[in-house]
């Protein structure tokens, strides 16, 4: 396939020199800015030019292998720096502790995304098969700076200096692919398919010792991962199960800074949420808009979660369109005067009659399901007082009209940490039905909170990609 170079050139225009942007000392350019020098494509050798000081990539499935002589393009500890930018629906990415292959996706290693393709779950600043990001947060068209860190078994990702990864690998790591581990090895940038259309300039790397003591315990004790939870989010980014938390309260001393910092450290994404309604943190529309733009500018997902049953008509429309998703549970309920009764503070209520309660309360459930919501937290709650007779009031006919109106109304159901609803039955028949899941932690502080239950549940029930919600972010 022939280069169309003054096609490339108006795709890409404006590109810089290839003089460094980081100028620093130990940084080693890797390309020279204006040929391919240094630089070894496998399959098609007509995909990658060097175009007015970038490695811009036009044509059919090809990989672009540092092979110079910096390390004698062998690299276990270092930094590296570059830009990349996207055009269309481009599937790119950078390959590292990898070595050339004449045909495929390279043999070892890891590899950070870089795609903004419809085809692809995975977005920019993912560890493929390992770390999921889903909320594509980088603009086509532009210049996005990457950092990428590996020191010993950590690896780190800074996107336009946000970090979205922060990964300590294991011992034994559950991989799909048996050589995506940490060792030693080259760069390859990667142009999956003909419709890629990506760029890249500035690379650079800083070689660090051979030897060096950085397994992630120099960052905050607060989003540090057990073993034994990182090892379930391992064998479940390597399935690419989708593990999305959008119930994180920003209150307690949470913040969206806080929630991207545990996003990175943990794996899990992030979804970021206030309570909104009447006597509630977001009690008008000035201060859901303050809650968005505050939000905003980190890669996370925003939401809210309402409180109100007329909440679709006190919010903004305008401000709905900005949001990803609106989280609701059946906790709060009228009493039959109109008052809002908070269910779980059960001081403040009575239940004469089980039964005749319950009426009134799965009424209520069936509301709140029909209502424009995305996600139902706590599904078939019951207060403490009459937990007794869950299985008596929750049968199968109440959970199967739930679980119908939910599918129905494109709602997905929340397995909450610390929280025995759902219950293994629903999750089945919600399951069958082809309902979706999500995970969540409901914080009420900023520390790391066990999500062990959650995990179990994807486990015992078998959860795959195709059972988990997954939201395609606003563009912001």
């Amino acid at each position: 396939m022939k280069t169309n170079k003054k096609l490339l050139i108006g795709i890409f225009c404006c590109l810089t020199s290839a003089a460094s942007v980081w100028a620093e000392e130990n940084w080693t350019p890797l390309f020279d800015g204006k040929s391919l020098d240094g630089w070894k494509a496998s399959e098609s050798q007509t995909t990658w030019s060097a175009i007015d000081g970038a490695l811009v990539s036009n044509g059919a499935r090809s990989h672009l292998f540092y092979d110079g002589k910096i390390a004698d393009h062998r690299f276990k500890n270092f930094e590296l720096r570059l830009q990349f930018k996207l055009e269309g629906k481009s599937n790119s990415g950078l390959f590292f502790h990898t070595e050339f292959s004449d045909a495929g996706s390279p043999p070892k290693g890891y590899e950070v995304q870089i795609n903004s393709s419809d085809k692809e779950t995975r977005k920019t600043g993912s560890l493929f098969a390992v770390r999921g990001i889903y909320a594509d947060f980088v603009k086509n068209g532009t210049w996005t700076d990457l950092w990428l860190k590996v020191s010993e078994r950590r690896i780190q990702v800074k996107v336009n200096g946000m970090l979205l990864a922060d990964y300590v690998e294991p011992k034994n790591a559950p991989r799909t692919r048996k050589g995506r581990v940490l060792s030693s090895g080259t760069f390859a940038l990667q142009a999956h398919d003909p419709e890629t259309r990506a760029a890249y300039r500035n690379i650079a790397v800083k070689i660090l010792p051979d030897s060096i003591t950085d397994d992630g315990g120099d960052t905050s004790y607060l989003f540090d991962p057990p073993a034994d939870l990182a090892r379930q989010i391992d064998e479940f980014g390597s399935r690419n199960v989708p593990l999305i938390d959008y119930h994180i309260h920003l209150r307690g001393g949470m913040t969206a800074e806080k929630a991207l910092i545990l996003q990175a450290k943990t794996g899990v994404q992030s979804g970021v949420l206030e309570n909104a309604g009447a006597d509630w943190p977001l009690s008008d529309n000035e201060k859901i808009r303050a809650f968005i733009e505050a939000a905003e500018q980190y890669p996370v997902y925003i939401g809210l979660q309402v409180n109100d049953r007329d909440w679709f008509k006190a919010i903004s429309s305008d401000l709905l369109k900005r949001l990803d998703y609106i989280l609701a549970d059946t906790m709060i309920m009228n009493d039959e005067n109109g008052k809002p009764q908070k269910l779980w503070l059960e001081e403040q209520y009575k239940i004469d009659d089980a039964k005749q309660w319950f009426e009134r309360y799965f009424a209520h459930c069936m509301t709140v399901v029909k209502e424009p919501i995305t996600i139902m937290a706590n599904p078939t709650y019951l207060p403490l007082r009459i937990a007794d007779k869950y299985d008596e009031l929750w049968t199968k006919e109440r959970m199967t009209q739930l679980i119908d109106a939910a599918v129905k109304n494109n709602v997905a159901f929340e397995i909450q940490a610390g929280s025995a609803f759902p219950g293994d039955q629903f999750i089945e028949l919600a399951k069958a039905k082809d309902a979706k899941f999500t995970i969540g932690r409901n914080n009420h502080f900023d520390k790391m909170i066990d999500m062990t239950s959650c995990f179990e549940k994807l486990r015992k029930h078998k959860l795959a990609e195709k059972n988990m919600l997954l939201l395609a972010p606003k563009t912001r």
